[in-house]
């Protein structure tokens, strides 16, 4: 075959895993898309509003607008990561894995096509928290670029990592045990409602060992201007664990028994 010929079968093959997931998780809207809505919501109205009336300010900016980086990363992780695992663990356990498989379609390829939809849900997730909290905060965009960017790389990692939990789970409580005792917790701790710098020792730097921190911090940065992380910093550190994860993901995919047993 002509490389043009396998370009365009790769490019049907890639939109066909996309849309079937993306159909699957917009059917699903209420128990896909809506949780996040609420959460964001409700913390913008109670902590941003009626609890910010006596914090003030934070970092310089008023608190509902210090809270919602984090709940914006919040929407954008959790939505990836669970996608991608219930997608690729559904595939499993509906035996339709085995057609993906035996079709002429090479391994980073369908890494590739689960973890769009997963990007598209997670970006989706937190363009709809951004939309709803704008009536809560004065928001005034410093950097788009580094904004879109750290939101994209966050929805990839996180994508790519949902593949590989949906590739070990051996239940559907297995596809949301890390998202909800892992995920959740870590960017609650990672200084979403509060500076970490303002900790004491040693839990500000314990804190700083937590990855979720930079990635809000970052994305703070690029969104409000103001924060202890650089965007650039969590840019490149979001990059090179893209990287590494896609990797990773591509190699069990292309070489784990669990899918072919």
């Amino acid at each position: 075959m002509s490389p043009m010929h396998n370009a365009a079968l790769y490019w049907y093959a890639w939109r066909g895993l996309v849309v079937k997931q993306v159909r699957r998780f917009l059917r699903g809207w209420v128990q896909n898309l809506l949780p996040s809505l609420v959460t964001a919501v409700l913390f913008l109205a109670v902590l941003g509003h009626l609890v910010g009336r006596e914090i003030g300010t934070l970092g310089g900016v008023p608190y509902a607008d210090f809270i919602l980086p984090g709940l914006v990363m919040l929407a954008v992780v959790t939505n990836a990561y669970g996608n991608s695992s219930l997608a690729l663990f559904g595939a499993r356990l509906q035996r339709h894995i085995e057609e993906i498989l035996v079709a002429p379609m090479p391994a980073w390829l369908v890494v590739a096509g689960f973890a769009t939809a997963g990007v598209l849900r997670g970006l989706l997730a937190g363009t709809l928290v951004l939309a709803v909290a704008l009536p809560f905060s004065d928001l005034q965009l410093h950097h788009a670029g580094a904004v879109l960017g750290i939101a994209l790389l966050t929805a990839v990692l996180f994508s790519l990592a949902g593949l590989i939990n949906g590739l070990y789970a051996r239940s559907f409580d297995h596809t949301s045990v890390i998202s909800t005792f892992v995920l959740t917790p870590l960017i609650y701790l990672g200084g979403l409602f509060y500076p970490v710098e303002r900790l004491a020792d040693p839990w500000q730097g314990i804190a700083q060992l937590n990855p979720l921190y930079y990635v809000i911090e970052g994305f703070r940065h690029g969104l409000l201007g103001v924060s202890a992380v650089a965007w650039t910093t969590t840019f490149a550190v979001l990059a090179a664990a893209c990287v590494l994860v896609a990797g990773g993901a591509w190699y069990l995919l292309a070489h784990s028994r669990r899918l072919r047993s």
